[in-house]
């Protein structure tokens, strides 16, 4: 198992990251970190590369080219040059991120732009689809999106889905709906299916998005990044009115004293249904947690990290793309 990196001085919330890492090792004893922050602070139970320069979530992520002194920096370098890492999760700023892993850990060969791709549960049990791109790419080409087409069922056949069901985020289920982007997208997944590389089902509307009945569903960056802070927004407000509703009178308290177990699997779900985003078209997986991430998020956050590790998710991704069909 090749260890996983930490930034102990991203977030809004470091104390939590040491909590979640002691729970990650009750699921997974197996689990090695490596963390990155503060020596003094952090002690020897676990190896230390000291860095107390943090960047805020107010700075421009270019900064990582100057920075390197900052955890995020240091972080990727030891990804990209050391054989024992695995992988590297963090909290801190998100575009700094995405910089490093970029311009420091690299892109796989072949791959046009690196994508940010969240998993959300579904209406089927068991069943979880992944949101690709949800951020890093504001402005997108076809051929950017038939990658990610592409990268992210690699991805979810990692997690044993055989075959993904691959949708495009679209106004309408027809297949002449949309804007150029997406009238030219569909048109480059239908080859890619055509081909075999991929198993694109069509078009997709936006409530549909956690039906169970797709894996993989494509968009460029500002729109799958609206479409998880919809859903995130969307269960916040539903947990809220849910408890409103049991505090109306004597007896919604006993109904929800005796629904307790299940409003607390309901909530655990909610707070760790987007821990961790990974980055997917690295050369090896880098893993964004949310800057104010529960410590079940940062749990899931590090258990995303050692799958991707283990999958060798970008030697799948590279020979994925080099097959032309």
């Amino acid at each position: 198992m090749k260890k996983i990196l930490i930034d102990m001085l991203g977030g809004d919330y470091p104390e939590r990251i040491l909590e979640a890492m002691d729970k990650a090792l009750k699921i997974d004893p197996t689990l090695e970190f490596i963390l990155v922050g503060d020596k003094e602070k952090l002690g020897n139970r676990w190896e230390v590369i000291h860095s107390t320069d943090s960047i805020g979530s107010d700075e421009a992520p270019t900064v990582v080219r100057t920075r390197k002194e900052s955890s995020i920096s240091i972080a990727a370098y030891a990804l990209r040059d050391r054989e024992d890492c695995g992988a590297f999760v963090s909290a801190g700023n998100t575009g700094a991120v995405l910089t490093a892993a970029t311009l420091i850990v690299g892109r796989i060969p072949g791959v046009l732009r690196p994508a940010l791709c969240p998993s959300l549960p579904t209406l089927v049990e068991g069943v979880r689809v992944m949101i690709i791109d949800a951020g890093a790419n504001m402005d997108s080409k076809p051929e950017y999106l038939v990658q990610f087409a592409i990268m992210g069922s690699e991805q979810m056949k990692t997690k044993g889905v055989e075959s993904p069901r691959v949708a495009l985020v679209n106004v309408g289920t027809e297949d002449n709906k949309g804007n150029e982007l997406t009238a030219a997208t569909f048109i480059q997944l239908k080859q890619a299916h055509e081909a075999g590389k991929i198993n694109f089902v069509g078009n997709m509307e936006a409530n549909e998005m956690m039906s169970g009945k797709y894996d993989v569903i494509v968009c460029d960056g500002f729109v799958g990044n609206i479409l998880l802070k919809t859903a995130e927004g969307s269960f916040r407000m539903l947990m809220s009115k849910v408890k409103g509703a049991f505090r109306k009178s004597i007896f919604a308290m006993i109904g929800g004293l005796m629904s307790k177990r299940q409003l607390m699997k309901l909530r655990a779900l909610g707070s760790s249904a987007v821990g961790g985003s990974i980055f997917i078209g690295t050369k090896k997986p880098v893993v964004k947690a949310h800057g104010s991430a529960s410590v079940t998020a940062l749990v899931n956050a590090i258990l995303v990290a050692r799958d991707a590790a283990r999958s060798d998710l970008a030697t799948r991704i590279e020979k994925a793309l080099e097959n032309k069909g």
